[in-house]
């Protein structure tokens, strides 16, 4: 079957086909990785856990949680479920600080991460017609390899050209007429300062599409980013430990949230405290369990991610597999102050709105937002911010090209205490 005809039928899967993968893939997984992974074993069994009465996604809670600092005592690889010679590559986690986290994978794994990603292809519209330009990391972090998998399976023309180097981005873009920006989420507007630098009109581009993804990005800065390129952008999620950018689900072009492939990834949403799973439309930590992974799956696996159910009906875009809010934050961004609870992309959606792109967060004993803008626009963002996120900031506005510039992810938050 032709690489994007197989994306097509994973797309389109009807709600009971979806159930019956889903349901056979986790009594299947659950058993692989008992049979086949030490670790598993272990937890399994001291939680109590009989694999013979695990039989569909319901039976889900009986199962632990499996952890971020697990995977970290668990390197390099002692969360494997098979031998080191079916290991054709390893990437990295892209947010760890400290003992890495190591995410392996067999052949079959790096073809599981190319359909995900050709199912985004298929959504978007991409074709082998396009010219597409893959700016993230080709490296230990998964960034650009997903992509141009997919990309090389359609024929389509690639430019792997990864991070930096913003000048070169825009030739090449202008010269070999790029249609398709793959990219960090904050990087188109590193751009878009760096064409008014060089004159460059980015509507004359040829650029028709981005997908964007790796870390939290406003319906607002969206607006920003669409306005300036005159191109349709798309939110690709994923986490290495899942596979990679691109693997757990994609946004369509109704933009009511991300479809989730169910028939490869169970997905819950839980109360970080408690660890019980919340009602449809409840805000919480996302938790994985990958269905079709085979050197690493991971069971119950708690990202740290932030969102909540948006639908489990059909889209009208005609896509039956779940919804899910675009992801609002990271567990460990939370600010809480004063008892208020925010993200950094909550702030991003009122400076956003007034034209701000470049900005700061500090945290010690209050909370300083500083951003590169007008300071008669400081008094308009306090009352936004007291009226929308229920506290008031320290607000400093700082000349054009005081803060710094990022080519990967942007680092929004800056802790002092």
């Amino acid at each position: 079957m032709r690489p994007i005809l197989k994306a097509k039928k994973g797309v389109e899967m009807s709600r009971k086909r979806i159930d019956e993968v889903k349901n056979r893939r986790f009594r299947r997984i659950i058993r692989y990785v008992y049979e086949n992974c030490p670790f598993y074993r272990r937890k399994f069994k001291s939680a109590g856990v009989d694999v013979d009465k695990i039989r569909n996604v319901e039976d889900i809670s009986k199962i632990p949680f499996t952890t971020k600092q697990e995977l970290r005592e668990a390197y390099p690889l002692k969360i494997i479920c098979v031998p080191k010679e079916k290991v054709v590559r390893i990437q990295m986690s892209g947010g760890t600080t400290g003992q890495p986290v190591i995410v392996p994978y067999t052949r079959r794994d790096v073809e599981q991460w190319k359909e995900m990603v050709l199912r985004a292809f298929y959504i978007a519209g991409i074709t082998s017609k396009d010219v597409i330009q893959i700016t993230p990391a080709f490296g230990l972090w998964n960034g650009g390899f997903g992509f141009h998998f997919a990309a090389d399976a359609i024929n389509a023309f690639i430019i792997p050209i990864g991070p930096g180097n913003t000048r070169n981005q825009l030739r090449f873009m202008r010269d070999f007429g790029t249609t398709v920006l793959c990219s960090t989420a904050s990087y188109p507007l590193r751009l878009i300062e760096v064409a008014n630098e060089m004159g460059i009109d980015l509507k004359e581009l040829e650029l028709e599409k981005m997908l964007l993804g790796a870390e939290p990005w406003s319906d607002e800065m969206r607006r920003i980013i669409e306005n300036e390129f005159d191109v349709k952008t798309y939110d690709i999620p994923g986490l290495t430990e899942m596979g990679g950018v691109g693997t757990v689900g994609f946004e369509c072009p109704e933009r009511n949230g991300l479809h989730m492939w169910e028939d490869n990834y169970v997905v819950e949403v839980i109360d970080p405290e408690t660890g019980e799973v919340l009602d449809d439309g409840e805000e919480g930590e996302v938790v994985y369990t990958a269905l079709n992974r085979e050197a690493m799956p991971l069971i119950r696996y708690r990202s740290g991610e932030v969102s909540a159910v948006v639908s489990r009906e059909p889209c009208d875009c005609g896509i039956e597999h779940m919804t899910l809010k675009r992801i609002r934050g990271r567990t460990d961004d939370m600010i809480i102050y004063r008892g208020v609870k925010f993200y950094p992309a909550d702030v991003e959606e009122i400076l956003a709105g007034y034209g701000i792109t470049q900005y700061r967060i500090v945290l010690d004993d209050k909370v300083s937002i500083e951003f590169e803008g007008d300071e008669s626009l400081i008094q308009k963002i306090a009352r936004d911010i007291k009226e929308f996120l229920g506290f008031k900031p320290i607000l400093k506005a700082l000349p054009y090209g005081t803060l710094e510039r990022f080519e990967g992810k942007a680092k929004r938050l800056m802790r002092k205490c």
